[in-house]
């Protein structure tokens, strides 16, 4: 989802409500009846209506094609040129060093540099390491809605107000409280993705978005896209006018020489070590562990970067 689409559906809108309605649209599927009925609820059915009516929301895993032909097609109806191009420059199961991680198993599946259409994408699967114990979904998953408000929330619920004192969880079969949504006698575990490193240099200073969800078997499926603007010719000028129009933004000098790195050791290099960081976290219900307690672990893999192409100055 594009800031430009939400303006057009509901006006001007902050960038932090488009990541997070990205997220969460990209993973809803038609829900049972809720308890919840509040505001929010009725603004992620009003978005589905008006941005997803025409996607399939089947929750089954079939690469990088079936997910943009059928999950997220936005480049298929809008830009044709971005989905070609993708699909043109797929490397499917790249070599890679997988983590030897106590409760998931995580592999990339597939990626693609895509650079004549300024776009790097990564697809991977992780399921439960021991299944029968526990049961995996994307942190994204967690309080979907954005109700959740903890201790904050009223003392008292009506009838026509929603309990923000508890966690939520969005699955395959519905929209309900942990305890209702997870096979009795489970842990419930999350995974979070993280933004992707090139030869260890992160790539957070452009931008990125993530899409994760449930497939029919089980597994969690995660699609990484990340600009390369970095590689482009004004990049590293913008940057620099940038930071003269607002000295205080002093994150551009560590924008700037990271870009100018990355240029130097992606100069003639025919491959890359991709690293994607990521995070488990065995759900608590203390928020404290919960949103900081997690287990960090990482998955390399060789990306091909047969297409790359640098200013004349880099």
């Amino acid at each position: 989802m594009r800031n430009e689409e939400l303006d057009r559906a509901l006006g001007e809108t902050p960038p932090s409500f488009v990541h997070r309605m990205d997220q969460t649209l990209r993973g809803l599927k038609e829900e049972k009846e809720m308890k919840r009925v509040a505001f929010c609820t009725v603004v992620l059915v009003t978005l589905i209506t008006l941005l997803l009516c025409t996607t399939a929301i089947a929750l089954v895993s079939q690469g990088l094609e079936w997910y943009y032909n059928n999950r997220f097609t936005a480049y298929q109806e809008n830009e044709p040129e971005k989905y070609d191009a993708i699909m043109g420059h797929l490397q499917t199961e790249p070599p890679q060093t997988t983590p030897d991680d106590p409760d998931i198993q995580i592999a990339v599946t597939e990626a693609s540099w895509a650079q004549e259409q300024n776009v790097l994408v990564i697809s991977l699967l992780a399921t439960a390491r021991y299944p029968e114990q526990a049961e995996l979904h994307p942190m994204w998953n967690l309080d979907a809605d954005g109700a959740y408000v903890g201790d904050s929330a009223p003392a008292e619920v009506t009838e026509d107000s929603e309990d923000r004192s508890e966690h939520w969880l969005w699955t395959p079969e519905g929209f309900g409280p942990v305890d209702e949504m997870v096979a009795p006698g489970k842990q419930l575990l999350l995974l979070d993705c993280g933004t992707p490193s090139l030869d260890g240099l992160s790539l957070d200073l452009v931008g990125a978005s993530m899409d994760a969800y449930i497939n029919e078997d089980g597994a969690v499926h995660t699609v990484l896209e990340v600009s390369l603007d970095f590689l482009q010719d004004d990049y590293i000028e913008r940057q620099r006018q940038l930071l003269e129009e607002n000295p205080e933004f002093t994150f551009l000098l560590q924008n700037i020489e990271t870009a100018q790195e990355l240029q130097q050791r992606l100069k003639g290099a025919s491959s890359v070590t991709c690293t994607i960081p990521y995070t488990v976290t065995h759900y608590t219900e203390d928020d404290t562990l919960l949103y900081t307690g997690g287990r960090t672990g990482e998955i390399r893999f060789t990306l091909n970067l047969d297409s790359v192409t640098l200013s004349p100055s880099a």
